[in-house]
């Protein structure tokens, strides 16, 4: 609640003035009286649940009650910049192919004040090859078609890197992009979820690296499977370097050696310990077996660089920030 009234105004703000603002309350039943005068803006819209039922239903809550040719998120915490409806409405309808275009996005503190930017890759081709990793532009500066939103629903399994799942599965069969011009702040504060919630962000996010490989390799996604295999964890993930481990070593067992020794080099950046060294070889000892020629040494590389610089990213027009 402390920062909607300015996600709000940062709306009221835009160049482009013809949109409607989906306001979800997720059970807290507040309403738009905490709003002040903000709440009677003609264009904003209430939608509730009774209880809390997660970011994904709230989202997906959102979409089915749009009215509007193009939609764009904003978290409760984040803020628009004033153009940037404009400058996406305007990229997306200049570009039929792309279903969904971010940005550069500032880093901002409590305050509003920018204190940096935030990671973002802006070529399309690149974010797709580098969603096998992780999110490529943050999904609170992002607008897309209506239908983008309403063929990939946010799934209600995943309350963090929900995000993450959506993006990966709409840049398989949609163009993606980002506009260069920061149009967004991101905010960044000590009891936000994603640094409250660390071992649930990277168990989330390690399923959709996995589930996202399964498909990209012309295989059957198998959640249902993968959810009754992990168990409790579900309900409880585990320390983020145990899941880090866990999927490096699943990797390996179902053939994707990049994707294996990403995890191996997250859980060795987490797990300085003798122990941690070891396990991490065993995975890239494995995955350098399944891997072939330029692949091998492709492999080599995103143990020893990351993925960016063992795959080049950020470096075709439009670039990295």
């Amino acid at each position: 609640m402390p920062w909607l009234c300015e996600a709000g105004e940062s709306l009221r703000a835009q160049t482009l003035t013809d949109w409607e603002w989906l306001v979800v309350d997720d059970g807290t039943g507040s309403g738009l009286s905490s709003l002040g005068e903000l709440g009677r803006d003609p264009r904003i819209r209430l939608l509730s649940h009774a209880t809390n039922c997660g970011v994904s239903a709230a989202r997906n809550l959102a979409v089915s009650a749009a009215r509007g040719e193009f939609l764009a998120m904003l978290d409760y915490d984040d803020v628009a910049r004033p153009q940037r409806l404009e400058r996406q409405v305007t990229r997306l309808r200049a570009e039929p192919a792309l279903g969904l275009v971010g940005s550069a996005v500032d880093t901002i503190d409590e305050h509003g004040a920018t204190v940096g930017r935030e990671f973002a890759l802006l070529d399309g081709v690149e974010q797709t090859r580098f969603s096998q990793y992780t999110m490529p532009v943050a999904l609170s500066a992002c607008t897309g078609r209506r239908e983008v939103f309403e063929r990939y629903a946010f799934r209600r399994d995943f309350d963090t890197a929900e995000d993450y799942d959506f993006f990966t599965r709409v840049g398989e069969t949609w163009m993606t992009g980002a506009v260069a011009e920061p149009l967004a702040g991101y905010r960044v504060y000590a009891s936000q979820t994603t640094q409250q919630r660390q071992d649930r962000q990277v168990f989330a996010a390690s399923c959709v690296r996995l589930l996202t490989a399964r498909r990209r390799a012309g295989r059957a996604e198998g959640w249902a499977e993968l959810k009754e295999e992990l168990g409790a964890w579900m309900a409880a993930p585990p320390k983020a370097e145990v899941a880090w481990l866990d999927f490096a070593q699943r990797c390996v067992r179902e053939n994707f050696p990049r994707l294996a020794v990403y995890h191996a080099r997250r859980h060795l950046m987490l797990a300085r310990r003798p122990g941690a060294v070891v396990a991490a070889l065993q995975v890239l000892r494995g995955a350098l077996g399944q891997a072939k020629g330029a692949a091998r040494r492709e492999v080599l590389r995103v143990f020893l660089m990351g993925p960016l610089r063992a795959h080049r990213l950020g470096r075709r027009a439009g670039g990295l920030v």
